[in-house]
């Protein structure tokens, strides 16, 4: 009677286990939903791959956490950058704040600035020590070394206008930005226009430190950089993709902040041709003068604008090139797409 008993028991179980599989090995487990394909982006930058943020928030995939798949392409200066944005070649672009106000005042082109990037302009002019240059005003009869696209150019006269140089005064040798650096210490010119990325670069070539002019601290140019801009249409139709692109871009900074000796490293991994130690020189110099970080990166966090501040920028820029027609901060920045929970810079 027993056997029999268990022989009943062991055929229910043995149909039980066939109509629903192995308890805690179902060959036919619960069906889930598919996980959605990523979002794709295109990121143009303002140069070449030299600011390591993008690369940091593609390496530690901050921006896959936000279900993106960002794809970076080099850019040819922020001017161009905008251009491209505006006519959507890209989704996203990084580009000084000034060319982008001039392309709104003059083409009222579609593109706002979603997040900071620089908090500061960090612009400059490097001179030959052996020129007995010793104030801006000396730069006149000078040759310089500018690009048509580049922002430290089309710059130029406000800080001209600021510190009394006569620009009409300066020669300028126009050539591809991949060539500035090069051009200038063979010879080919007097001066050299570049940022303070480029310092340590330059230094290197050179064997020896260099001396220049500061947009912001000779010429007193109190205004915002590089920021990160997309065209109105993509704002108005996708908020929620701006949203998420500007995230992982401000994770990508702030870990570059707090771990600026691994910035070199990651950047080698996309960029082959990156030298590891200078990527971190070039990066260090814009942290020491204070490009990246301001006060307000501080008490707001990361990617934040005033509203002040950008009344000022603005004004800046339409002064130095004597534009009349007023140009609304409104149309230029937004703040509506930062994290809602700021994302701060590491204490100093």
């Amino acid at each position: 009677m027993v056997r029999k008993v268990l022989f009943s028991f062991s055929m229910v179980i043995l149909v039980i286990s066939l109509v629903i599989g192995p308890i805690g090995c179902s060959s036919n487990p619960v069906a889930t939903a598919p996980k959605a394909p990523l979002d794709k982006v295109v990121f143009n930058l303002q140069w070449l791959p030299e600011d390591p943020a993008c690369w940091v928030a593609l390496d530690k995939g901050f921006w896959t956490e936000q279900n993106l798949d960002v794809k970076i392409i080099r850019g040819y200066g922020s001017g161009d950058t905008v251009t491209k944005i505006a006519s959507k070649q890209a989704d996203f672009g990084v580009a000084d704040i000034g060319n982008l106000i001039l392309a709104r005042a003059k083409e009222d082109i579609k593109v706002k600035a979603v997040s900071n990037f620089k908090n500061s302009y960090g612009g400059l002019v490097i001179y030959r020590e052996s020129l007995g240059i010793n104030q801006p005003k000396d730069l006149e009869g000078k040759t310089m070394i500018g690009s048509a696209s580049s922002s430290i150019t089309t710059f130029f006269p406000a800080f001209a206008k600021a510190t009394g140089v006569d620009p009409s005064k300066v020669k300028w040798t126009l050539l591809d930005p991949a060539l500035h650096i090069s051009a200038f210490v063979q010879g080919q010119a007097d001066t050299l226009t570049t940022m303070f990325k480029y310092v340590p670069k330059v230094e290197k070539l050179m064997g020896k430190p260099v001396r220049y002019f500061s947009y912001s601290e000779d010429g007193h140019l109190d205004r915002y950089g590089e920021v990160i801009i997309a065209n109105e249409d993509l704002i108005a139709q996708n908020p929620d993709l701006v949203r998420r692109f500007v995230a992982g871009f401000l994770k990508g900074l702030q870990y570059s902040l707090e771990n600026p000796l691994e910035v070199g490293q990651i950047m080698k991994k996309y960029s082959p041709e990156t030298d590891p130690n200078l990527a971190v020189k070039m990066w260090q110099s814009e942290l020491d003068h204070n490009v990246i970080i301001g006060e307000e990166s501080n008490s707001k966090g990361l990617g934040w604008m005033e509203r002040d501040r950008m009344v000022k920028t603005i004004q800046l820029v339409m002064d130095a090139y004597e534009l009349k027609q007023q140009v609304p901060a409104e149309k230029i920045f937004t703040t509506e797409f930062l994290p809602k929970e700021p994302v701060y810079p590491p204490k100093r």
